[in-house]
């Protein structure tokens, strides 16, 4: 992993839960089997143990001031859509991490979510290299039964619902397309 992946989460969501969410206080992340399982079944080089430490929330009082700080990082290209009328949030980063030390407090802010979302199938986040055509799966998050689960099983694309893939590259590649596009207006000016 020596390139940025990318992040990318789209949940169900209603507005007043999602204001409720963005308002709330970050959640203190619990290294529970799932993490322990997820964290086992990763690849890497000087693999070091998992521990609640690795697991810590941002220094942010809530969940709004880690989206809005992702945000004021130019180099992340983040976004934070919500589509009011299909009730439907989709967060996350061009340019995310390369490190799983820096996206293991990202994955616990994005299972906090669990507690907010409405019950539904496409309620899912992935972090995979989408810019470098690498295969690989360095996080995959879906919602079921009000949890939010981190799969050990997803390693590379092909073991990700293949239409939350394809959905997910339509979106970072119009996402792209519209920040690319921002990008070369301010360099007119």
């Amino acid at each position: 992993m020596s390139e940025l992946s990318s992040l990318y989460c789209k949940v169900k969501i209603t507005k007043p839960q999602l204001e409720k969410f963005l308002n709330s206080s970050l959640e203190e992340p619990e290294l529970n089997k799932n993490w322990t399982e997820w964290w086992n079944s990763r690849k890497m080089y000087s693999k070091m143990e998992l521990t609640p430490e690795l697991l810590r929330a941002y220094n942010d009082d809530i969940n709004k001031e880690v989206i809005d700080g992702w945000i004021d990082y130019p180099e992340a290209m983040a976004f934070s859509d919500y589509d009011e009328a299909i009730e439907e949030w989709h967060w996350g980063m061009m340019f995310f991490s390369q490190n799983f030390t820096e996206m293991i407090p990202m994955f616990a802010f994005i299972i906090s979510l669990d507690k907010y979302v409405i019950e539904s199938t496409e309620n899912q986040a992935i972090v995979f290299p989408f810019f470098w055509g690498d295969n690989a799966v360095h996080a995959y998050i879906y919602f079921e039964d009000e949890k939010a689960i981190l799969s050990p099983k997803a390693q590379t694309l092909k073991d990700v619902d293949p239409n939350f893939i394809e959905q997910t590259k339509d979106f970072l590649n119009k996402k792209w397309d519209q920040m690319a596009k921002e990008m070369d207006l301010d360099n007119l000016d």
